[in-house]
């Protein structure tokens, strides 16, 4: 086995760092760019979440109700429908 050097892993933590706060500005992007073409999605958004940076996580996190994919992947593949859903279901539960 390899050992790995103090150096070697605060090299990695420093990236692992500079890659989430861009994955963070990335998510706040695109909760920014929503507001113009998708107002009512955002309001859903900020209503179940109740905090823009938890909206803008949640946007952008890869889930398994989704099959791995996120929010705005399944928004660029144009199935808002499933996106509403889930957001009805994170904020009044699964009953109908």
């Amino acid at each position: 086995m390899t050992q790995i050097e103090p150096k070697q892993i605060d090299a990695l933590a420093a990236e692992v760092s500079r890659l989430y706060a861009s994955l963070e500005d990335a998510g706040r992007g695109t909760l920014e760019a929503l507001r113009e073409t998708d107002p009512t999605i955002v309001e859903e958004l900020i209503a179940t979440f109740e905090s823009e940076d938890k909206a803008a996580r949640w946007l952008i996190s890869r889930t398994i109700g989704f099959g791995g994919r996120s929010a705005v992947d399944l928004l660029a593949q144009g199935d808002r429908e499933q996106v509403m859903l889930a957001l009805g279901h994170l904020r009044y539960g699964f009953c109908a």
